[in-house]
């Protein structure tokens, strides 16, 4: 997987629970929601319309803690399901960090993103140039990339994939 992405920015609040805003886990409890129709239900709790109205590429811009809560994988796999390239936000809940790289969601924290980024603004993202670059305001903003060990598993698609790669390297 290339680790670069370009998509409309789509703009979420503070504090996104992964049961209750990312996923409405009761759904599943009830077998509404499979693990094949995850994406279906990304954001339904707070924009019924979010699964029908992003494109494959597009990234989430959210503030401070997302993915609080429980540490379902089914969250960071719903968004990955809808079609979310890469999440930007401020501040990420530990468990939901660790859950998207292993499931080989991209995700970057950058400090007050959505006072740089509004709704619609098209963007393009290089995580190992460590830039987001605002196509509709013609703004480049720079980040610390992440360590090389996490950028490797992104490439691969997920810690699985990875680590099947170093066996069949000899390097495991």
């Amino acid at each position: 997987m290339a680790l670069k992405f370009k998509g409309k920015a789509w703009i979420f609040g503070d504090n996104l629970d992964v049961d209750k805003d990312i996923i409405p886990f009761r759904k599943m409890n009830l077998g509404l929601i499979t693990f094949d129709n995850l994406g279906d239900w990304c954001m339904t709790n707070v924009d019924p319309d979010f699964p029908r109205k992003v494109k494959k590429g597009d990234i989430m811009v959210v503030g401070k803690n997302m993915g609080c809560g429980h540490s379902h994988q089914q969250a960071n796999k719903a968004i990955k399901q809808c079609g979310i390239s890469c999440v930007i936000a401020e501040s990420f809940d530990r468990n939901f960090f660790r859950n998207s790289i292993d499931i080989g969601l991209p995700i970057i924290e950058y400090t007050d993103i959505r006072k740089m980024v509004k709704e619609g603004d098209h963007l393009e993202l290089d995580l190992h140039r460590g830039q987001i670059k605002n196509i509709s305001t013609a703004k480049t903003l720079n980040f610390t990339p992440l360590p090389d060990f996490l950028l490797d598993i992104l490439e691969a698609g997920d810690v699985e994939s990875h680590v099947n790669k170093l066996i069949a390297e000899g390097k495991v």
